[in-house]
């Protein structure tokens, strides 16, 4: 909807443009002006409006639902129509706006163009015309000069250069020798202990190499593990013996005690029924019970008619017996 026009880029096209209308008359306005214009719009805006209003359908309140929700859609559909055509109108008015100022800038161009120069406006041009040439001059002048002078300077700045150059050349060529000696000489460290290193990891790899072999050479065949039992055996058989001999010992160790005890007891007791009491006592030698209460259940047996001598004879039957 919207039209752009083009406004003129030069006079000279302004007043071909415009050429007839000069004949009518130069001085003439425009026929419509951007008041007139907004006028007319809001006048068309406005009773458009009103004419929308009026074709909208009254609802009864007694219709179906259905017929209330296409009434609804219609009135979208209106409502939305009705928008559209409006931005249409304000497109169309803004683009007659845009001419209407289009014309009147190319009127007044032409009616620049129309009137003769003057003496002052012809003055003005030559004096602004001498001015821009004067700058010219200058600025061509002072660029000249700064270009000598930048010649001169880059005449010393080149002699002075190569020299630095040189020196600057001869630096880096010395660090470089500095930096490549120094490089030099930490890779030969490097080399060094690298050599070092691999040397003992050979020297740890033929030991490996020397106990793998031992081992698969060593492994235990099938004899050797029938003597390895046998020989655990017979050493548990003398542990058992061991055993049975520590148990005898102990043993023995019980009826040293009791023997010792017994005679403690015969030299503390110097009464005069000292036989009398050897008579009706008896040791007991077997091995004493879990419940034990010391000497007094030891002895328990007495001696029936028996004397000392008689009683060393048991002692030395009873000994006699445990050996074997």
């Amino acid at each position: 909807m919207a039209t752009s026009v083009e406004s003129p880029s030069s006079p000279v096209s302004l007043t071909k443009v415009t050429s007839p209308m000069l004949k009518m008359g130069s001085c003439s306005p425009p026929l419509f002006s951007p008041s007139s214009d907004k006028r007319f719009w809001s006048t068309l805006r406005s009773r458009i409006e009103t004419h929308i209003e009026n074709r909208k359908p009254a609802v009864d309140l007694t219709f179906p639902t259905q017929m209330k929700g296409e009434v609804m859609e219609g009135k979208n559909r209106l409502k939305e129509d009705s928008m559209l055509l409006l931005r249409g109108f304000d497109s169309v008015a803004h683009s007659l706006s845009q001419l209407s100022n289009n014309l009147d800038n190319a009127l007044q161009g032409a009616r620049d163009l129309s009137r003769p120069p003057t003496l002052t406006d012809i003055v003005h041009a030559t004096l602004e015309k001498a001015k821009t040439e004067e700058k010219t001059l200058q600025q061509q002048q002072e660029d000249d000069i700064e270009e000598e002078k930048r010649g001169s300077k880059r005449k010393l700045d080149s002699d002075g250069e190569e020299d630095s150059q040189e020196l600057g050349n001869i630096k880096k060529a010395k660090n470089l020798a500095i930096s490549m000696a120094t490089k030099a000489a930490n890779l030969a460290r490097e080399l060094k202990s690298i050599r070092s290193d691999l040397s003992f990891m050979q020297d740890r790899c033929a030991l490996l190499e020397e106990e793998n072999k031992n081992l698969r050479q060593g492994l235990p065949e099938p004899e050797e593990d029938d003597l390895v039992r046998l020989q655990l055996e017979a050493l548990l058989a003398e542990k058992s013996r061991l055993a049975n001999e520590n148990a005898n010992l102990t043993r023995e160790n019980q009826c040293l005690n009791q023997l010792l005890e017994y005679h403690q007891l015969n030299s503390q007791d110097l009464s005069a029924s000292y036989e009398n009491l050897l008579k009706g006592m008896c040791l007991d030698f077997s091995s004493p019970s879990e419940n034990g209460d010391g000497f007094d259940t030891g002895i328990q047996r007495t001696l029936k008619g028996e004397d000392i001598s008689g009683f060393c004879k048991s002692l030395d039957e009873c000994y006699a017996e445990e050996q074997d």
